[in-house]
């Protein structure tokens, strides 16, 4: 809780142990809130956090959802692995995109019709280990969500009840649900989704979007271009030339390699990475030259024993560094490096020299083969042992003058190389567009040329395609008809199927309704019974209590009178026991003599007692007999009354019931009539949908196969204009041979023409399979046609411009054709147009063909099922037919006694209101006498609760004298007991003073006896 970053907004306290939301300081900017495993119990304290995005209260110990309402800009929640049993609390959600409730206990998902509508944006809700048993439960939550696109219920082995079946509930699901994609990680075609492109998944994605871009747009493919230095190569040259022969062969292999790239990639690219990796290596080859030039001046000091070397062998180093460096340059690593247009080998080459410098001895120490100097040292080498040291130094200094500014040239020449590559690669663009622009004019020539005679006999391979796709339309047409046919016959036999279910489905309607009848009448008569026996059991449980209230009183009396003898006995036996000892005989004899005379008084009052008691029940059972007389004459009249109090209700109640059960036969006869009338309408709107969608489906293919029809009658209209034109082009023709017969002439220039048609028709024989393969690939007849009446035009014109030459008559014919060839084209424009129309249509009638077909299949499908469940419901009509007819015999008896009972309701109606006037006279009359009788029975009552009162008065004081008596009788043989006990006390004081008396003369002897046996020892 200390580590908390106010400023950020995003919030993250996994297993922080946090137990109530109050305790957490949320500002109002956070985005994110993550609180997973933690001891949260209530969804508190959010109400402020307008812009949270994201919320995560999993494993936690929620029970309710609750204070979320204003959490407008909320995407995702996560609520799993809590103790939630239904949802409720997601009103305000509008922005709600995925919700996570997974492994909870939740039955009841209503919440979601909070949700409903287009305004909400919820499409992903995982609800796999809960407690879901319904899917129409389910479906009715969920059917309103209108972009939910995944729905979780079943995932790694935790799922609901409902998904027990997995077939059914997944087809009722997808069934309901239409906006539904993907069901517990499958799609509706039954393919695995491993993830669902959910925008709430990833906090913080969506604001990132703007800057996401196609995979087309984000690839950029880098193309190599390679650079062409024509000057830069030939300075390297001349700078070779002046060095050692090894460099020389070593920037010559480079040369040649660059000028073979360029000679290979001419016209083509290359990358500027490459020309930033050629510098590189450039660079490092004038530090290996200045490096080569050190090396030389010292070795001419070492060597000028030696007259003359012609070549040298390259360090181990130098090599490996040539090496290395061009493998830096070829690898892909360094050419994406990107470098700046400054050469960086000036810092280089510094710290190369001095390093160079210091490493040169040991370099000659260590290298196996001695280095080889240039050629002008090598010249100079018989005249170096007469040099100074000063001379030597003025050559290094040269030398080095010589290396900067042939660097200096080098670096010019880069730049003018660059200027002059670019505006080269420019002019070489716009040579190479111009040539191909050239390229295709001479080929479009060439093909105008050519396809000038194939384009008549493509024409006619047209007209034959025409004929032949006008013949399958023809085809087709009649089938579609056939078919249109069979469907019309399948939809009367479908309606005479759904009449016969409609009435199966009435006749089964009407017998349920009879049997509900049938329960209801068994049900009243059975609660009727049960209401008597409960009466009589009443009644009876009255007489028990009341029989048995009186003699538990009598035996609790009784008891009371027992128990307290036994109680005074056991006091009196306990009170002996305590006071006497009976060792003596004498006590015992005295105890037994008093007990003897209170057991001959105690018998005498009891059997007293007993005569009283007697009496007194006696006298009670008299009473008793009296008063169950009187009892029994009042319960006699009384029964009498209830029996006829019975009669009447029950004849009322009877007639109520008939009542009753009529008004419920009306109404459940009107509800079914209304409902059979409400299903008739149902199936006649259906009906007369589905004959309307059918009438609209055969208008749409009349009026499909009238415009085809009509487009076939303008393409033979067209044909036949077509081959009109055709016999005038043939009588022309006729007529220009005729003229040309004439002209002598120019038969050796007709036979030189022929000559080179047979030619070109040779070759144009041998470009036909050619072009004929390349239309087949292409499907681009329509577009080759056009080309080639260009063509013929163009062909015309020149063989017309021809013969205008050689003779005016030929001109005037010319022109004629070229008029006819006018119209032609003209004609077969229309005719391609057309042609294309009805490509076009046939195109939109083979799709429409390719549905209907579908159709078919799938209504195909449906007339097998339809067949399947034809069969199995005319088993059950013919089972259910059975019943209807027994039904109907026995409504048809009961619609009788209906008949009968109903003139029998409207004459017990008048019995009965008559009968209730005279009852409730009766009524009167019989609540006046039970009031009378009850007041008499009130009287009795009182009468005998005075006597018995009296009589328990009497007895009570009785039972007091006798109590006083026994009280009197015990203090006196309590007194006489202590009497006896003080002469017991006397006694026993008596007898333990002579037994003292005894113990010392005893004690007295026993000391005698002592001293006299001392005394004698």
């Amino acid at each position: 809780m200390n580590n908390i970053d106010f400023d950020s907004t995003e919030l993250c306290l996994i297993d922080s142990g946090i137990k109530s939301l109050q305790k957490i300081p949320l500002r109002p900017q956070i985005q994110v809130l993550n609180l997973h495993s933690n001891f949260i119990h209530r969804i508190e304290n959010l109400f402020h956090l307008r812009n949270l995005k994201h919320l995560d209260l999993s494993a936690n110990q929620i029970s309710k959802i609750e204070g979320i309402e204003n959490l407008t800009n909320l995407r995702t929640i996560n609520l799993s692995c809590n103790h939630l049993s239904d949802i409720r609390g997601l009103n305000g959600l509008r922005s709600l995109v995925k919700i996570n409730l997974s492994y909870n206990h939740i039955s009841d998902i209503s919440g979601f019709k909070s949700l409903h509508g287009s305004e909400y944006k919820l499409s992903h809700v995982e609800l796999h280990g809960n407690q879901l048993s319904s899917p129409q439960h389910v479906i009715k939550a969920l059917i309103g969500c209108s972009n939910l696109r995944q729905l979780t219920l079943c995932l790694d082995g935790s799922s609901n009840p409902l998904c027990s079946d997995l077939d059914k509930y997944r087809s009722r699901l997808l069934s309901a649900l239409t906006q539904l994609e993907v069901l517990d990680g499958v799609n509706r075609l039954g393919e695995s989704v491993s993830s669902f492109d959910v925008l709430a998944d990833i906090p913080g994605l969506e604001n990132y979007m703007d800057f996401l871009v196609s995979q087309s747009s984000s690839v950029s493919d880098s193309k190599s271009v390679d650079v062409v230095t024509p000057k830069i190569d030939q300075a390297l040259e001349k700078f070779r030339q002046r060095k050692s022969p090894t460099f020389t062969s070593e920037m010559s292999a480079t040369a040649s390699d660059a000028d073979t790239s360029a000679g290979i990639s001419v016209g083509s690219k290359q990358s500027v990475a490459d020309q930033e990796a050629r510098l590189e290596f450039l660079e490092l080859q004038l530090a290996q030259l200045i490096q080569g030039s050190k090396k030389s001046s010292l070795e001419e000091r070492k060597a000028s024993e030696k007259k003359h070397v012609a070549k040298r062998d390259v360090d181990s180093t130098d090599e490996s560094d040539c090496s290395s460096l061009r493998r830096r340059s070829k690898s892909p690593g360094n050419r994406k490096q990107r470098r700046s247009k400054i050469p960086s080998y000036r810092k280089s080459t510094a710290a190369s020299r001095s390093r160079k410098e210091a490493s040169s001895p040991s370099r000659e120490g260590t290298s196996p083969s001695p280095p080889v100097n240039s050629d002008d040292t090598a010249e100079s080498l018989p005249k170096g042992a007469k040099k100074t040291p000063s001379a030597v130094m003025v050559s290094e200094t040269q030398k080095r003058d010589d290396i900067k500014s042939t660097y200096v040239q080098l670096m010019k020449e880069l730049e003018t190389e660059r200027e002059r590559r670019w505006k080269a690669e420019q002019a070489s663009k716009k040579l190479l567009n111009h040539i191909q622009a050239l390229q295709g004019k001479a080929k479009e020539g060439d093909d105008l040329k050519d396809t000038a005679i194939e384009a008549t006999t493509r024409l006619k391979q047209a007209l034959m395609n025409e004929r032949e796709a006008k013949l399958r339309l023809q085809g087709d047409v009649e089938k579609l008809r056939e078919h249109i046919h069979e469907l019309n016959r399948q939809l009367k036999v479908a309606k005479e199927a759904e009449e016969s279910l409609k009435g199966s489905l009435r006749a089964l309607e009407e017998v349920t309704a009879k049997m509900e009848r049938d329960k209801l009448q068994q049900q009243t008569h059975e609660q009727k019974k049960t209401q008597d026996a409960q009466m009589r059991a009443a009644a009876l449980s009255r007489e028990l209590e009341l029989t048995k209230a009186t003699n538990e009183k009598q035996k609790s009396q009784i008891s009371q009178l027992q128990e307290l003898l036994a109680n005074r006995e056991q006091q009196h036996r306990e009170e002996m026991k305590k006071r006497y000892s009976l060792d003596s005989r004498e006590l015992q004899e005295v105890i037994a003599e008093q007990v003897k005379k209170a057991e001959k008084n105690y018998s005498m009052e009891v059997k007293s007692q007993n005569d009283k008691v007697d009496l007194l029940s006696k006298q009670y059972s008299d009473l008793e007999d009296e008063f169950r007389m009187a009892l029994q004459i009042e319960a006699n009249r009384f029964k009498e009354l209830q029996h006829a109090y019975q009669t009447v209700s029950e004849e009322n109640a009877e007639n109520k019931q008939a009542l009753l059960a009529a008004q419920q036969k009306d109404e459940t006869s009107s509800a079914m009539i209304s409902e059979l009338t409400q299903l008739v309408k149902e199936q006649k709107g259906r009906i007369a949908e589905l004959s309307k969608a059918k009438h609209e489906q055969g208008a749409e293919y009349k009026d499909r196969i009238q415009v085809l029809e009509a487009h076939v009658e303008e393409a033979r209209k067209r044909m036949l204009q077509m081959e009109l034109l055709k016999q005038d082009k043939t009588k022309l023709l006729a007529q220009v041979e005729a003229q040309e017969s004439v002209i002598c002439g120019l038969r050796a220039e007709r036979k030189l023409w022929g000559q080179e048609l047979a030619q070109q028709g040779s070759s144009l024989a041998q470009d036909r399979g050619r072009l004929e393969s390349k239309i087949e690939a292409f499907n681009s007849e329509v577009t080759i046609l056009k080309k080639n009446l260009e063509r013929e035009a163009d062909a015309l014109k020149i063989k017309t411009k021809m013969l205008e030459d050689q003779t005016e008559t030929i001109r005037k014919l010319k022109e004629a054709v070229v008029e006819r060839d006018e119209e032609i084209k003209r004609t077969r424009e229309e005719a391609l147009r057309t042609q294309q129309n009805l490509e076009e249509q046939l195109a939109e009638e083979r799709g429409s063909t390719q549905e209907n077909q579908e159709t078919l299949e799938r209504l195909r499908e449906r007339k097998q099922e339809l067949k399947q469940e034809t069969q199995d419901l005319r088993a059950e009509l013919e089972d259910s037919k059975k019943a209807h007819s027994i039904l109907n015999n026995k409504w048809k008896e009961k619609s009788q006694l209906i008949g009968q009972l109903e003139k029998q309701v409207t004459e017990m109606r008048d019995n009965w209101e008559s009968k209730e006037r005279k009852l409730t006279a009766e009524r009167d009359k019989a609540i006046e006498a039970a009031n009378i009788a009850i007041g008499k029975l009130k009287t009795v009552d009182d009468a005998f609760r005075h006597q018995l009162e009296s009589k328990e008065m009497k007895h009570r004081e009785d039972m007091a004298e006798l109590e006083e008596e026994r009280q009197m009788e015990l203090e006196r043989a309590n007194q006489r007991i202590a009497a006896v006990e003080d002469e017991m006390r006397e006694l026993l004081q008596e007898t333990q003073a002579n037994k003292k008396a005894m113990e010392d003369k005893v004690k007295r002897l026993t000391r005698a006896m002592t001293e006299l046996q001392s005394d004698l020892i």
